[in-house]
């Protein structure tokens, strides 16, 4: 059976892109993502918490206890990337720092509103230690600082923060 050049190049994609897809990251989501109701071909973010592994570990492990469910962002950190938006309904599959993947989160709630407009009610999502607003402010004001210097911007109390709520819904089996 003689294959069309086309038909071929189409079949052969297909293979090196089935292939590149085995990862970690994409055998967690095709494992869960009948779970979770999504098919093959949606989009889902891959992301992680915190820059050091104690504090990171130690993120990962509120989640996954469910003793921290919301997770706060500057939006001038990832405006225009699909990758890092965070979107109501959408799925993160979320890494330790070596890229192991740990669980898929889908976001609950988003809203945006000037750091100084945080609140309370907000932070008592936040894991242990962190859920006091007072506690907040100083730990995310530590950590928006270093992460708008490689965008030269400094921390203001008018900067937007993105407040995303989210629930764990798969881990690997």
């Amino acid at each position: 059976m003689k294959i069309s050049a086309p038909l071929m190049t189409a079949a052969l994609l297909a293979a090196l892109c089935d292939t590149a897809a085995a990862t970690p990251v994409t055998d967690l989501w095709n494992s869960c993502r009948f779970e979770v109701g999504q098919t093959a071909g949606e989009f889902y973010r891959v992301r992680t918490f915190g820059r050091e592994r104690e504090t990171t570990n130690r993120i990962l492990q509120f989640i996954e206890t469910r003793e921290k469910t919301v997770t706060f962002s500057l939006p001038w950190t990832y405006t225009g990337d699909q990758n890092a938006t965070p979107v109501v309904g959408g799925y993160s599959v979320v890494t330790d720092l070596d890229g192991k993947p740990r669980f898929i989160l889908r976001t609950t709630s988003v809203k945006t509103v000037p750091y100084k407009d945080v609140t309370a009610e907000d932070s008592q999502y936040e894991g242990p230690g962190v859920r006091t607003l007072e506690a907040w402010r100083k730990v995310h004001w530590d950590f928006f600082t270093v992460s708008l210097q490689p965008l030269k911007k400094v921390p203001t109390e008018d900067m937007p923060v993105t407040v995303e709520k989210f629930e764990v819904v798969c881990k690997p089996r």
